[in-house]
């Protein structure tokens, strides 16, 4: 027997399939209690289930939403996707989850696949500026879209959920520099994601107030990966060694991948952290409390922002029009292992 039909359920309960179609969308109108109650005996019986697809053809909703995000290797983004998938699951909506892998023209072909799909709405997590005229697409096929912790033109132009970076890059900076011979080391992220961009410029803007020249800091380019991070800290080590570049006794890393790195390159050539170097990251990823030592960090509420993002998808999906456009959140200094106890800063100040 072939996949069961509205039409064959309709068959057996001896009604129209107007009439099933009432009952499957719980439609008070034109059915009467008892043969409502024999059509869900049926539907009881047979376990049928309706095509998504049919239903949100019929109704103009697919109760799924896609979710895009650049890189689920990196632990921080499966945290983002649990909160927005909890918020979603709960609402009774479906998740679609792309990862682009970084790359911006996998991100193009899979918001035209989400287009194609008929989700209700898209929470993008982008990787590029150039991502404007994809949102455009989606915004002119009537798609509401939340941005997830990036930026796409100016902030308030569209809904989304933020990260306050300058406010996460001070509170590192500040203890860092708490320790007045500090020559610190910042590794920042790719130059076309939005949330290096802002950690990159708060670093800098921090520098010019504290009045801080090269020797104090030095800038760094990763691009988010533990490899990367490793990488560009042994090129430093050795260039400190051949006496080509300025000796450093902190790295800050503009997330905890690259801060990884740099700690395995530090404990590859035997420097003691944080005793020779402290290492700060930014994230907070699960990882980080689990190293030896555990990786003091900036950490960011991810989990909440993955579900602010889906809580206000979902307030744009229902035609409501929230109050926020959007929704900024704090991130927390939390120390660990790889920084020094600020007693003991203060002791050497």
């Amino acid at each position: 027997m072939g996949k069961l039909t509205i039409g064959d359920i309709a068959a057996q309960a001896g009604v129209s399939k107007a009439t099933v179609s009432r009952v499957l969308n719980d439609r008070a109108e034109g059915v009467g209690a008892e043969t409502r109650a024999r059509v869900r005996a049926i539907l009881d019986v047979t376990g049928f289930q309706p095509s998504a697809m049919a239903r949100g053809l019929k109704t103009g909703e697919s109760r799924s939403v896609g979710l895009i995000v650049p890189d689920v290797t990196n632990p921080f983004h499966p945290l983002l996707v649990s909160g927005a998938e909890q918020a979603l699951s709960d609402a009774g909506y479906s998740l679609f989850l792309c990862n682009t892998g970084s790359d911006a023209a996998k991100q193009g072909d899979y918001i035209r696949v989400l287009i194609d799909k008929r989700v209700d709405g898209v929470i993008l997590d982008s990787v590029g500026f150039e991502a404007e005229a994809q949102v455009r697409l989606l915004e002119r096929e009537g798609i509401p879209v939340v941005l997830l912790d990036c930026v796409i033109g100016k902030r308030a132009q569209r809904h989304g959920v933020f990260l306050d970076n300058g406010h996460g890059v001070e509170e590192a900076m500040a203890f860092l520099f708490l320790r007045p011979d500090r020559k610190l080391v910042f590794i920042s992220g790719p130059p076309d994601v939005s949330q290096s961009v802002d950690r990159r410029e708060s670093v800098e803007a921090f520098a010019r107030e504290w009045g801080l020249d090269g020797g104090r800091l030095t800038t760094l380019d990763g691009d988010f990966t533990l490899e990367r991070g490793c990488q560009v800290t042994t090129e430093w080590i050795r260039s400190c060694s051949e006496g080509r570049a300025p000796p450093f006794n902190a790295v800050f890393a503009a997330n905890d991948m690259m801060a990884l790195g740099a700690l395995k390159a530090l404990r590859q050539v035997g420097m003691s952290v944080p005793g020779e170097v402290e290492v700060m990251g930014y994230d907070d990823i699960p990882f980080a409390r689990l190293l030896d030592p555990p990786l003091s960090t900036v950490a960011q509420p991810a989990r909440e922002m993955g579900a602010a993002s889906a809580e206000l998808l979902l307030r744009l999906i229902a035609g409501e029009k929230p109050r926020r456009k959007t929704v900024v959140m704090k991130p927390q200094l939390v120390l660990r292992g790889t920084t020094l106890d600020p007693e003991i800063l203060n002791a050497k100040s």
